[in-house]
């Protein structure tokens, strides 16, 4: 029976203004057992589903692996202005990823070099962009953009020697482009309303972000990392032509969406800058694997998460609170059981947050009629609100060996 907790007293910096978790940054997406120690595995030996948590853990690896994974979600999420009901925010989602790792062939030197691939999608689409219709909506810059869209990385790690590992990759995001023409065919039917052509041109361009890592493994009860990610964007931009007979009308929809930090939210979806930019913030998480038989091995994580979302007195509407990880799972390995290359994870995960209540400042509101004398306020979030968001998940991840089975 042996006892190691997830960090083995190891410390981990990462260089970001908040954090990211997933297998190839697609949010609440990662392999089982990472979110059974509650992502607390930057400094620990990885595998190929943790390679973005710190792609240096790839480096660990010994034979080549194929991982399947996927999850469900359900998002249990309210709004309420003071004085009045709440309004239900939630929503249930999944997710599917695939990720494979293999040291290189060759002289021993090629050996020591690890590569591997992510890709993450959610269950309904590849990428679904909400572009809200006011900058005073209440949005949550956690929930309610980073599970929508696909995700993919590259990554290549180096073995220096047993006590040193270093890695770095890059992560692909698609951005969307829609450039939209609206006609008025007055005539071509009996109703006004089938008059209307609607003409999409669809793309969708990858933008790259990189991240870096590096784990020290000085003694055996000792693990250390430093991770660097850079921001991953999505840049919804496209132009909506409307024509009417003579009278031609042009708009530009340009939406920024950072679906990860570092660059969390410098400004807000409008291009606007923001009056009280989003917060750094320090987690602290943990967990344990306890090996009780040579095939199983339990998990379980927690820790606390702060809300980089500043305290809501103005125009905006952000929601969100600080929040409370806890998750639990196992892992059955059939080479140990049965002779298959095979292991199964799954794991259950609540990140249950905070509630949140905020109070506005009439002198931060902005004035929703100039014309009219005296101050004209319509805000969304006036004269205070409250809101939680809590998310469930559950998950399963198959990860098969492909080279020979070693002696143990």
């Amino acid at each position: 029976m042996r006892l190691a907790t997830a960090s083995t007293l190891s410390a981990a910096l990462l260089l970001v203004a908040g954090r990211a978790g997933a297998t190839a940054s697609t949010a609440f997406a990662e392999t089982s057992r990472v979110a059974a120690l509650a992502d607390a595995v930057s400094a620990r030996p990885g595998d190929a589903g943790s390679m973005f948590m710190n792609p240096a853990g790839l480096a660990d690896i010994t034979e080549p692996e194929l991982i399947l994974n996927g999850s469900f979600d359900h998002l249990s999420q309210w709004f309420a202005r003071t004085g009045e009901p709440q309004n239900n925010l939630g929503r249930s989602f999944g997710s599917f990823g695939f990720a494979a790792a293999t040291p290189m062939p060759g002289p021993w030197w090629l050996q020591r070099v690890r590569v591997g691939l992510a890709l993450d999608l959610p269950a309904q689409y590849v990428l679904q962009v909400d572009i809200p219709e006011r900058v005073d909506q209440p949005v949550s810059p956690v929930y309610d953009s980073r599970p929508n869209r696909v995700s993919a990385l590259g990554a290549l790690a180096i073995d220096v020697f047993d006590q040193l590992k270093i890695g770095g990759g890059v992560n692909l995001t698609p951005s969307l482009t829609t450039p939209t023409t609206v006609t008025l065919v007055p005539g071509r039917t009996t109703s006004i309303q089938n008059d209307v052509e609607i003409s999409l041109d669809r793309d969708m361009p990858l933008a790259a972000s990189p991240f870096l890592g590096v784990r020290a493994q000085p003694f055996p009860f000792l693990g250390l990392s430093a991770v660097y990610r850079g921001s991953s964007v999505s840049h919804s931009l496209g132009n909506q032509t409307t024509t009417a007979g003579p009278i031609v009308a042009s708009s530009l929809v340009d939406y920024l969406i950072f679906w990860d930090p570092s660059q969390f939210a410098f400004e807000n979806g409008f291009g606007q800058p923001l009056a009280m930019p989003f917060n750094n913030t320090l987690s602290v998480l943990g967990g344990v694997e306890w090996q009780t038989l040579p095939w199983l091995t339990l998990r379980t994580g927690g820790g606390y998460e702060p809300t980089p979302v500043p305290e809501q007195t103005g125009n905006t509407n952000y929601l969100g609170a600080g929040t409370v990880v806890v998750a639990l799972g196992a892992g059955i390995d059939l080479r140990r059981l049965c002779h298959a290359p095979l292991v199964v994870d799954f794991h259950l995960r609540g990140r249950l947050g905070l509630e949140q209540s905020a109070t506005k400042n009439i002198a931060q509101l902005a004035d929703a009629d100039p014309t009219t004398p005296g101050q004209q306020i319509d805000n969304l979030g006036y004269p205070g609100f409250e809101s939680r968001s809590s998310l469930y998940q559950a998950g399963l991840t198959l990860t098969l060996f492909v080279g020979k089975e070693k002696k143990r």
